[in-house]
């Protein structure tokens, strides 16, 4: 913009010419035909849950380039204009917001995948760490963490019994996470491992606080919060063996995200996170998706709420066990949508199928 503030009475000056003259282009990574059907798959699954706000992140987990954003509602033509019109006042709604980039969730069991990380970084040997599952005195499932009680779902109707990761994962034990991250991994490792992929997980983000909500903390609540592009991008470090990308959307020059695919884990231990997050759809909380004819791998997700109903998401990738060809890996997120394997799954399953049909898998 030099120019044109040292010449700004010279309109015709070649260095005011040249800059005025530059292509505008920008260059962006979103696959236009991906974009209109994940909107429309997420219109139609809300219209039969009868909610009104959710959002979905598709990545390519090799590039981190964005194939797909969307956050519903979309905004009407006068918010647009609206906005266009007075940038500067306040947003005529609040459903202006990007959620599915900026908009922060408490992310659930979702981040239970992260939790997992932390551990296996710490120590392999934590993959086969014991903790129980058992009935507590008001009748839920659980364990104590100290002497505070920790509880599953509320449809987990028979305790877990004896949990090692795999199972945990699987099965979605809150007690299990929440025993291994305060016995075991410790407010440090989640700490670190929750940094590299960008998700906070205290209010000040630092170790001290987290320390004070680390049982709740290691499966998703306490005072964690993610973006579903966030959690797209853990579903991406697993499937690119442990390399988390930092995800861009803009391909051209002007792209400042050029940062390179960070190590999170070995790709051993990658690999057998995702083993675990395979299993979730098979035999797991998100067996809606067992039917599909692309295997998913995923994780489940149901952030509790203090006076509403649960955000429901589910995080994963697709084609599992591709060992060549492209994959996606993705997030999403419904806002009260109360299970993750009822209301997001689904439509993970259907964006899944979408890509398939579109020749991007």
């Amino acid at each position: 913009m030099i120019p044109l503030l040292r010449h700004r009475y010279e309109p015709d000056n070649p260095a005011v010419k040249t800059l005025i003259e530059r292509p505008r282009d920008v260059r962006m990574s979103i696959d236009a035909r991906l974009q209109l059907r994940v909107s429309s798959i997420i219109e139609r699954h809300l219209q039969k849950l009868g909610k009104q706000k959710a959002a979905a992140v598709v990545l390519d987990p090799a590039t981190g380039e964005l194939l797909a954003a969307v956050s519903y509602p979309v905004p009407s033509e006068a918010q647009f204009a609206a906005l266009s019109a007075s940038p500067q006042a306040p947003l005529p709604d609040a459903d202006l917001i990007d959620r599915a980039r900026f908009g922060l969730y408490p992310p659930g069991s979702s981040f239970k995948v992260v939790t997992a990380m932390a551990a296996l970084r710490k120590d392999p040997a934590l993959a086969q760490q014991r903790f129980e599952c058992i009935r507590l005195p008001d009748g839920r499932n659980g364990n104590y963490v100290g002497k505070r009680a920790i509880r599953d779902d509320i449809e987990d109707t028979v305790p877990h019994g004896s949990v090692d990761m795999a199972k945990g994962i699987t099965v979605s034990c809150n007690a299990y996470f929440a025993q291994l991250g305060a016995e075991k991994v410790g407010a440090q490792a989640i700490y670190d491992t929750a940094t590299l992929l960008g998700i906070s997980v205290a209010r000040p983000n630092t170790v001290k606080q987290l320390q004070q909500y680390l049982a709740q903390a290691s499966y998703g609540q306490g005072q964690v919060v993610a973006s579903p592009f966030q959690m797209a991008r853990v579903a991406a470090t697993i499937a690119q063996g442990g390399q988390a990308p930092q995800g861009r959307w803009l391909i051209d020059e002007t792209n400042p995200r050029v940062r390179e695919p960070e190590t999170i884990l070995p790709a051993d231990l990658a690999e057998e996170i995702g083993r675990y997050m395979r299993a979730v759809v098979t035999s797991g909380t998100g067996r809606a998706l067992n039917a599909s004819t692309i295997p998913i791998a995923g994780k489940t997700g149901t952030a509790e709420l203090a006076h509403a109903s649960s955000h429901a998401w589910f995080i994963g990738y697709a084609p599992y066990g591709a060992k060549n060809g492209k994959q996606i890996a993705f997030a999403v997120l419904v806002e009260n949508g109360q299970y993750g394997g009822t209301a997001a799954a689904p439509i993970a399953g259907d964006i899944v199928a979408a890509a398939h049909e579109l020749g991007i898998l």
